[in-house]
């Protein structure tokens, strides 16, 4: 039996089986998911073709195509309009190079609930003359009354994230994308936490740019991501860098065969029009890709729907256990996000022992702690979880 075949991913979920036994309880998918059988499968084939055996019928070349046609339809993309990045903030970074907001200056605004590994961005945009803009969240949420004050005619640029790192925050990304379009700012999203966790339709949410990494809810690994720009966007753009994977087209003029010319001519080429075209270079994780391959295609099959119905008993039951314990929950209420944080005076040092001897992982902080909710927990985990929090009281 392949491991690829342990399970059906309609069958009714948990779906432990499609995952090797985790050590405890696993309740840290928010920082690093944990691969599936399925996405090992994928990289070991990988690693066998990489070895040049003779037996392994593989191509690169489409599966790279086919992953990117399968994001595109998780987020409801065009392929066109997707382009294959290194990680979430390289694709943050890449949208600000190619707005040129230091050459040209402008606003962005943001908001203490996007993610804190971007808050350096910001900082160093504003060193360089910026004015940047930060909304600060009230009882883990956000106003969008202070958006709208915020955002005018000098705003280039809005930078949030579709689902917050810190507490599961869910932004109306068509609320917003609708505030800042009407003033000619563009809005983007750091969806890392939300495509493959909670449904996203960009066309839906008129959203310009998104980007995700592929090691959280894409159930794949470190190294990979995605980049979304909605295509009117790109003839606005600056190419920040330029590569390979961006020509359409090249002829050269110094190789053996080729039309050899007497002059500075060595080579004509033309840049595709696409987002591939504007953001692409060249190397990247095949293996990852590989993994993407296979968990995309489960994500399809699934159903993030049906992933968002499973989990909201599991979430409602430790909202509901953990708060009769006294520790007040930072994430809104009716949230459908798999992201629960709770505050907690000394949670490193209160929690981090009784965690390690119950075997449960969790993100721990200084002084709150995150439950992350995926497609292998049950119940038990829950219970497991809130009893092992009792201790702490």
């Amino acid at each position: 039996m392949s491991e690829t075949s342990y399970f059906n991913p309609a069958s009714p979920l948990p779906h432990k089986k499609a995952f090797y036994p985790i050590r405890g309880v696993y309740f840290d998918a928010g920082v690093q998911h944990p691969a599936s059988r399925g996405c090992v499968a994928a990289a070991m084939e990988y690693l066998k073709y990489k070895g040049f055996y003779s037996d392994i019928d593989y191509d690169p070349v489409t599966m790279r195509k086919d992953v990117i046609s399968k994001y595109a339809r998780l987020i409801n993309a065009d392929p066109d309009e997707v382009a294959i990045a290194g990680s979430t903030t390289m694709g943050e970074n890449l949208i600000i190079l190619a707005l040129q907001l230091t050459q040209k200056g402008g606003k962005v605004i943001t908001d203490d609930l996007h993610y804190f590994g971007s808050y350096q961005i910001f900082g160093e945009l504003k060193k360089q003359g910026v004015e940047v803009v930060t909304i600060r969240n009230k009882n883990g949420t956000i106003e969008y009354e202070d958006y709208e004050a915020a955002i005018d005619k000098n705003t280039t640029l809005v930078c949030v994230s579709g689902v917050s790192t810190f507490n599961g925050h869910q932004h109306d990304l068509k609320k917003l994308c609708k505030m800042a379009h009407k003033q000619g700012a563009y809005v983007y999203a750091d969806v890392i936490h939300q495509v493959g966790a909670t449904p996203l339709d960009v066309k839906a949410c008129d959203v310009d740019f998104c980007s995700a990494g592929t090691f959280k809810w894409l159930m794949a690994d470190q190294g990979c991501g995605f980049l979304y720009v909605k295509k009117e966007n790109l003839k606005t753009l600056k190419r920040p860098w330029y590569g390979k994977r961006q020509v359409r087209n090249l002829v050269t003029h110094v190789f053996p065969g080729d039309d050899i010319t007497n002059d500075d001519n060595i080579y004509e080429y033309e840049l595709a029009n696409n987002c591939e075209g504007h953001f692409s270079v060249w190397s990247e994780p095949r293996i990852v890709i590989a993994q993407l391959n296979y968990s995309l295609d489960y994500l399809h099959q699934v159903g993030i729907e049906r992933i968002v119905e499973y989990r909201f008993p599991i979430l409602d039951y430790i909202r509901s256990e953990i708060e009769k314990l006294g520790f007040k929950c930072l994430t809104p209420e009716n949230s459908i996000t798999p992201l629960l944080a709770f505050e907690c005076h000394d949670a490193i040092s209160r929690l981090g022992p009784l965690f390690d001897e119950a075997g449960i992982r969790a993100s721990i902080y200084k002084g709150h702690f995150r439950v992350a909710v995926s497609v292998y927990n049950d119940m038990n985990d829950a219970q497991m979880l809130t009893e092992t929090l009792a201790k702490a009281v």
